[in-house]
């Protein structure tokens, strides 16, 4: 994790608003909160000022502009370079429409995830270093469309993209399938291959492109649920 990573939080519960800022304050060493509003407007009348790194924001902020509105906003001013997402919805399509000149530099987790330290600071760290991730709990309940690229990949590739929506490094990958990090690239070459993915012309890296073809062509296991 780069040191310090400044946040800014946007979010419209008061008590969740402030669990967040305690978390991230009290138990995340190399991040700093620059500043916590309720909602777009007030971020918006502070965005002179404002000096940060992530925007770490729920998705529902009541009337007016929705997280996702706000963060491609301050994304294309130049405010912030990553976002963190958070939604009562496991909807991580919310990713797959971006603009293309903002999909890297995205989380999307679950807000019942948004105080657990280890996951909030993985997805900062994600978020700042321009990749995408999933939250763990949402990647454990999808599957494959059949219809999908996704459900043409090899079970090891699967296993391997899986892991990759989550954030994690290839070293990590490498030592949670026992395999070592120059297999797990060389899986990854076979992925950007068999999903038709090279070097895009909007500049998107493979690795993000991978992360949101896997977003997009995954289903919940249980359709319906609002949380896994």
């Amino acid at each position: 994790m780069v040191s310090p990573i400044r946040v800014v939080v946007v979010e419209d519960e008061p008590l969740y608003r402030d669990l967040l800022v305690s978390a991230l304050v009290s138990q995340i060493p190399d991040v700093v909160v620059t500043g916590s509003f309720g909602d777009a407007a007030e971020v918006r009348r502070a965005a002179a000022k404002l000096r940060g790194d992530v925007l770490l924001t729920d998705i529902d902020l009541g009337p007016g502009d929705s997280g996702v509105a706000l963060a491609v906003d301050l994304r294309r001013r130049g405010t912030v370079r990553g976002v963190v997402l958070l939604s009562n919805l496991a909807l991580p399509t919310v990713l797959t429409s971006l603009p293309a000149d903002v999909q890297g530099g995205w989380a999307y987790l679950l807000k019942t995830s948004g105080t657990d330290v280890r996951v909030l600071g993985t997805a900062i760290a994600a978020a700042a270093e321009g990749g995408v991730m999933l939250d763990d709990r949402l990647v454990n309940e999808l599957e494959a469309d059949a219809s999908g690229p996704v459900a043409r990949l090899t079970p090891r590739q699967r296993d391997v993209l899986e892991r990759m929506a989550r954030g994690w490094s290839n070293a990590r990958i490498a030592d949670d399938l026992s395999l070592k990090v120059r297999s797990v690239e060389s899986v990854i070459a076979d992925i950007l291959v068999a999903l038709d993915i090279g070097q895009p012309a909007d500049g998107v890296h493979p690795r993000v492109a991978a992360v949101l073809v896997y977003a997009q062509h995954t289903v919940a296991r249980h359709r319906g649920r609002r949380e896994p």
